[in-house]
């Protein structure tokens, strides 16, 4: 069975009644006037600043949420699909963003807060515990756009990549969210390794600059940490995801790619190694079971096929981290979502399992759940809606 419904978030109620915006979103504004734009910089609740959950879905202690990079985030039931409530992280910060990708740990559910004023900060909060205090602080002059964290069994590691915004343009905010970003390729990208246990900066270290929307694995190693992370050369991959661009025939996205990166206390030295040349983006694991693990191996995610590498991402692809080696499957006409694990029960391996993904078929101009074997990456499976679902970032499985 398949059931939807539309998140009854304010944003989409006055464009569903208004048929007009009047929020701004990540790169869309609705041109109010300044005075309305520096009012809602101080007053977070008036209609300038979006409420939309458009990212991610989790369930955060006993609450079904979904989740954007927005201070509110929404409550809804999982049977009726109803919005049921909001809830905030930080609710008496002054202003501010999180990522949409939380990690869950025992009964903690950790998420980065940027927090924006004229002094700034990234904050650790346990989500699972509502209106508690942050677990780490650390100050920050420039802010970077971040879209997730990494986490190992002792630490907090935040990789802040030079795309950044003085916090006194989004005051003014006179464009989009992200345009008031700027990407400085000098200001490297900084690795700020924050300790679990006393919410203590441990290091600072810098590198060469890179862009990174998602973190997919970390683990620790006796001098040090190693991170395995899905980046780009630069921040061109933003530019790329607009409407205009995405619209156009020649289309050539920019190339994410599976980076492993080692980092030593000792010599305070990151190393880079590019573990495969395939386009990666939304990259998935057997989280529940090898998350912060060296011992796992595969990543999924979705692709642009090497023999077909004009326009949005076509396939699905398997990553083998230990060898560089890919798998894809493709089908012509196809446009597949993030491909989600779910682990066989009796399974032992992260590659023991299955691969759900809603995949777009634009011949037949609807949408169907693909079921593929994680292992060989042949179709299980498939099952079809009459109708297109629309195309999202991130989703989840629930058993």
């Amino acid at each position: 069975s398949y059931c939807s419904k539309m998140i009854e978030s304010q944003s989409y109620k006055f464009i569903r009644d208004n048929g007009t915006l009047n929020y701004s979103e990540f790169a869309t504004d609705p041109c109010k006037s300044m005075f309305g734009k520096v009012m809602s910089y101080f007053i977070p609740t008036l209609p300038n600043m979006t409420d939309n959950p458009k990212v991610h879905v989790a369930r955060i202690g006993d609450q079904w949420t979904a989740l954007g990079e927005t201070q509110v985030q929404v409550i809804f039931d999982k049977d009726t699909l109803e919005s049921v409530g909001v809830t905030e992280y930080a609710p008496k910060n002054f202003a501010y963003k999180t990522t949409a990708h939380p990690h869950f740990e025992n009964d903690s559910a950790w998420n980065v807060v940027i927090k924006f004023g004229m002094f700034s900060y990234y904050q650790i909060y346990d989500t699972a515990k509502q209106g508690n205090k942050p677990v780490a602080s650390i100050p920050v002059d420039k802010p970077s756009y971040l879209h997730g964290f990494g986490i190992t069994e002792n630490y907090f590691i935040i990789v802040a990549p030079p795309l950044v915004v003085t916090p006194i343009q989004l005051l003014y905010w006179q464009r989009p969210y992200i345009e008031n970003h700027k990407w400085i390729p000098e200001r490297g990208t900084i690795f700020y390794v924050i300790d679990k246990r006393t919410g203590k900066l441990q290091g600072k270290y810098k590198t060469d600059p890179f862009f990174l929307f998602h973190h997919v694995n970390a683990w620790e190693q006796q001098d040090g940490l190693v991170m395995d992370i899905n980046a780009y050369d630069d921040d061109a991959i933003v530019r790329s995801y607009y409407l205009r661009e995405l619209e156009r025939p020649d289309l050539q996205l920019p190339k994410g790619t599976l980076r492993r990166y080692n980092l030593s206390f000792t010599t305070g030295k990151i190393e880079q190694q590019i573990i495969s040349e395939a386009c990666l983006e939304l990259p998935r694991i057997d989280y529940h079971r090898f998350n912060t693990n060296r011992q796992y191996r595969f990543v999924y995610g979705v692709s642009v096929h090497p023999q077909h590498p004009v326009g949005f991402y076509n396939s699905l692809v398997k990553i083998d981290s230990t060898s560089g080696h890919n798998e894809y499957w493709y089908q012509e006409g196809c446009y597949p979502g993030e491909p989600c694990f779910v682990p066989s029960p009796d399974g032992k391996t992260d590659e023991d399992g299955v691969l759900l993904s809603i995949v777009l078929d634009v011949h037949a101009g609807n949408s169907f759940l693909l079921v593929l074997d994680a292992k060989t990456m042949m179709q299980m499976a498939r099952a079809t809606v009459p109708y297109p679902v629309l195309y999202g970032f991130h989703g989840e499985y629930f058993a």
